[in-house]
C-alpha cells in the first residue's frame, strides 16, 4: 500500500524511536513530498529523494524487519541505480542474490542516553551555508568517509575545528544529517577529521559540539556507525551513547549490459 499520509507511519516509529530518527525526520518537509512511502502492515519502506540528485531508501525496521525486507525486494523494480539502501540484516544476502551490489556491511544505530564525558569544544565555530566550501575541501580529503550535502547547514547544527595555521580551513568538522524539531529528535552525521589530524580526539569534540547545538531542541540524539569502526565506536560511547539496532548497508549497483565491458 503506497502511504499518502505520513501520519499513518508516526505511529509505527515513536514505538523505537532511537532506532527512526532519520524515518520520523523524513516525513516532514522538504522530504515528503518528493519521496515515496509503502506500507504492509508494520512493515514499512521509504525511497527518499535527499535532494541534489540524491536518492536512499529507508527499510530499518524496529517493528517489522522480516517484512520489511520482503517489501523492499518487491519495491526493487522501482529503485533507482546508485541508491544506498539501509534496512534489516540479510539485506545484502537477499538484494544481492538478485541485483549486483556494493556491500557496506553492518551498521550499527546508537542513541544518546546519558551526559557521558564531553570533551572542551570552545574551539569549535559554527557552520552556515555559506562555509560549505571550506567543509566541502574537508570532505574532498577522504572521500567516502563522511556524507554531506549543503543544504544539511540550513539546521544550525554544523561545527567546524579551524586550523590553528590556516582559519580558513577546517581539519575537522561534524553536524547533524536530519533535525526535527516537530518530533524532537536529529541524527548526528557528517562527522570528520581530516586524514592528517586523526587519533588526536578531534572527532569527539566536534561530536560534542554538534551535542551542545542540540540541547533544548530535541529530546533523542541518534547517529550511525560502521559495525567495524572500533575507535569511532569507543568516542560515541564515552560521550553517552548506546548501541541500539545493527543494520546494513548497500547500494544497488547499474546493472551491466551482457557483451559490455564491466571495467
Amino acid at each position: 500500500m503506497r502511504v499518502d499520509d505520513p501520519a499513518d507511519l508516526v505511529p509505527i516509529f515513536e514505538r523505537d524511536r532511537e532506532v527512526h530518527a532519520y524515518g520520523l525526520a523524513d516525513l516532514e518537509s522538504p522530504y515528503w513530498e518528493r519521496s515515496e512511502w509503502h506500507r504492509r502492515g508494520d512493515a514499512t519502506v521509504g525511497i527518499v529523494d535527499l535532494g541534489d540528485g540524491v536518492t536512499t531508501v529507508y527499510a530499518v525496521s524496529a517493528a517489522d524487519p522480516e517484512g520489511s525486507l520482503a517489501l523492499t525486494l518487491d519495491l526493487l523494480p522501482r529503485i533507482p541505480p546508485g541508491t544506498m539502501i539501509t534496512g534489516p540484516i540479510g539485506l545484502a544476502a537477499a538484494v544481492g542474490a538478485l541485483l549486483s551490489i556494493d556491500d557496506l556491511g553492518v551498521h550499527v544505530k546508537c542513541a544518546r542516553r546519558s551526559a557521558g564525558d564531553v570533551p572542551d569544544a570552545s574551539a569549535l565555530i559554527p557552520l552556515s551555508r555559506d562555509d560549505y566550501p571550506q567543509l566541502a575541501a574537508l570532505h574532498a580529503t577522504a572521500p567516502g568517509d563522511a556524507f554531506v550535502l549543503e543544504a544539511m547547514l540550513e539546521d544550525d547544527t554544523f561545527v567546524g575545528l579551524p586550523d590553528p595555521d590556516d582559519p580558513g580551513r577546517l581539519i575537522a568538522a561534524a553536524g547533524t544529517h536530519v533535525l526535527s524539531e516537530r518530533f524532537r529528535i536529529a541524527a548526528i552525521g557528517a562527522v570528520l577529521v581530516g586524514p592528517a589530524y586523526r587519533g588526536r580526539g578531534l572527532g569527539a569534540v566536534v561530536t560534542a559540539g554538534v551535542i551542545g547545538r542540540l540541547v533544548g531542541r530535541v529530546d533523542t540524539i541518534a547517529l550511525n556507525v560502521e559495525a567495524g569502526n572500533t575507535p569511532a565506536r569507543r568516542t560515541y560511547e564515552r560521550l553517552g551513547f548506546v548501541d541500539v539496532l545493527d543494520y546494513e548497508e548497500i547500494i544497488v549497483k547499474p546493472k551491466v549490459k551482457r557483451g559490455s565491458d564491466p571495467s
